[in-house]
């Protein structure tokens, strides 16, 4: 895909699930690469994997909550790099737990990651863009800030603000030649799950739709390269996500129904 080829592109969360399928991608369309995650030893073995594909990568753990950390992964990305061009946020933690029994302070953790990480990363990417006069921001929400289930209200929250700051900031930027969009991927096959915050997932537990992180990264990038603003995995999370807009109550009855079904298994 030419669109990518010579794009320094900054990935958060580059070391795991749907970030470590988009470096993949990104590396094989030809972009040079700067990548972030927390862990070291995961991001270090994603870096190599990529440089071995014969990708040029840079790459700095950081946590995302860090305002100083952040700005100092985008200094080093352009200084090692020359210019950045896109900003991927994709980091973020899951949270499970009814809302009337969800601990403030695991929702706040989930806020600072979700939604402060990536505003920090916007913060710092955003002057350099300006200057530019070009740039594409990517923000990776999820299909449950379109249509909320049960036990996921306080995630959904947290991407569903993600998702308004995107909006407003799509509006804010456009004068200066700089393209915003967000992604609404279903549940991929991950270990997303796995570190989530709160209570524990049960395995039979239905999920809004279940992907590949490949095609979750393989459709996020064909589609912000052709300028879409709002980007969905599949066919049937688009409708679903339109039904959720126009027919709320049918979308509410369906995603009760499939969790009813699965009590007592």
């Amino acid at each position: 895909m030419d669109f990518w080829r010579d794009k320094v592109v900054l990935v958060t969360g580059a070391s795991r699930g749907i970030g470590r399928a988009l470096t993949d991608e990104l590396a094989h369309f030809g972009a040079r690469l700067v990548l972030t995650a927390r862990g070291e030893n995961e991001l270090e073995l994603t870096a190599s994997r990529i440089s071995a594909i014969g990708a040029e990568c840079v790459f700095m753990t950081a946590d995302v909550q860090d305002e100083a950390a952040v700005q100092q992964v985008v200094r080093y990305g352009v200084e090692r790099l020359g210019r950045l061009d896109v900003l991927i946020n994709n980091a973020g933690v899951g949270l499970r737990g009814q809302v009337d029994t969800l601990e403030p302070a695991l929702l706040m953790e989930a806020l600072a990651v979700n939604v402060i990480g990536p505003l920090n990363f916007i913060r710092a990417a955003t002057p350099l863009f300006k200057e530019q006069r070009t740039g594409l921001i990517i923000n990776i929400a999820s299909l449950g800030a379109i249509q909320a289930a049960p036990n996921i209200g306080g995630y959904a929250a947290t991407k569903a603000a993600l998702a308004k700051l995107g909006e407003a900031l799509h509006l804010e930027l456009e004068e200066n030649g700089i393209r915003v969009c967000t992604a609404y991927p279903g549940s991929a096959r991950t270990e997303f799950r796995n570190h989530a915050l709160g209570t524990a997932y049960r395995g039979h537990e239905p999920r809004l739709s279940r992907i590949a992180p490949e095609l979750v990264a393989k459709q996020i990038l064909q589609q912000a390269a052709q300028g879409k603003r709002e980007i969905y995995v599949t066919r049937k999370d688009r409708c679903f996500a339109y039904l959720a807009r126009i027919a709320p109550r049918f979308a509410d009855f369906l995603v009760g129904r499939a969790f009813r079904q699965t009590k007592g298994i």
